[in-house]
């Protein structure tokens, strides 16, 4: 039932994130268009800091200062990821995968009281996953490479919030399309555990 929840959590936030970015590139090739529920849905603190970055007219920054339930919505999917990966991979590093789970558990909590820090956990938490995997087993090599690449590229995005440095779009954009594909990797190892376990019991 865990591993079913991860392989349905980790889809819906791939969606998520995918749709995010779907509608920020349209509200960037047709600028002429004003719909609030455009920005409703991209604006993730990701795609926020990347608009920051990029110099996008009208972004509004200040928001990253705010608390947001989207934001805490994003965190509390990734925490069952990590939750689902733990369970599905728990016979190794155990204490990393807990690590994982604490740091996104206590992300939500430190972003509620700060209204500021704590989203950060949502990187460092998958940069941890990436290097388990990445560790575990050659058949998730490509997911934990993707997974170091990705989280790496987008804590440096966010560790440099207010730099003008023009490369820093370019990577956190690549940083995020990245992620998006690592987490529907997770799916996919998520549900050839499932599948090999079902041929095990057959």
């Amino acid at each position: 039932m865990i591993r079913k929840s991860g392989i349905i959590i980790s889809i819906a936030l791939g969606l998520v994130l995918a749709t995010a970015a779907i509608c920020v590139s349209i509200s960037l090739i047709f600028p002429e268009i004003d719909s609030k529920v455009i920005q409703l849905i991209s604006d993730n603190w990701l795609i926020i800091i990347f608009k920051g970055h990029a110099k996008i007219i009208n972004t509004n920054t200040n928001a990253l200062q705010e608390i947001s339930f989207y934001d805490i919505f994003i965190l509390i999917l990734f925490t069952g990821i990590c939750t689902s990966l733990y369970m599905t991979l728990k016979k190794e590093n155990k204490i990393w995968f807990m690590i994982a789970i604490s740091l996104t558990s206590l992300g939500v909590i430190i972003f509620l009281i700060t209204q500021l820090a704590g989203r950060s956990a949502f990187m460092a938490s998958g940069l941890i996953i990436s290097i388990v995997l990445l560790s575990k087993s050659t058949q998730y090599n490509v997911a934990g490479m993707t997974g170091i690449i990705s989280n790496t590229l987008l804590l440096i995005g966010d560790f440099t919030v207010g730099t003008s440095l023009k490369i820093i779009p370019v990577l956190f954009g690549l940083g995020y399309i990245l992620e998006i594909i690592w987490i529907f990797m997770i799916a996919f190892i998520l549900i050839r555990v499932k599948i090999q376990e079902k041929q095990t019991l057959t």
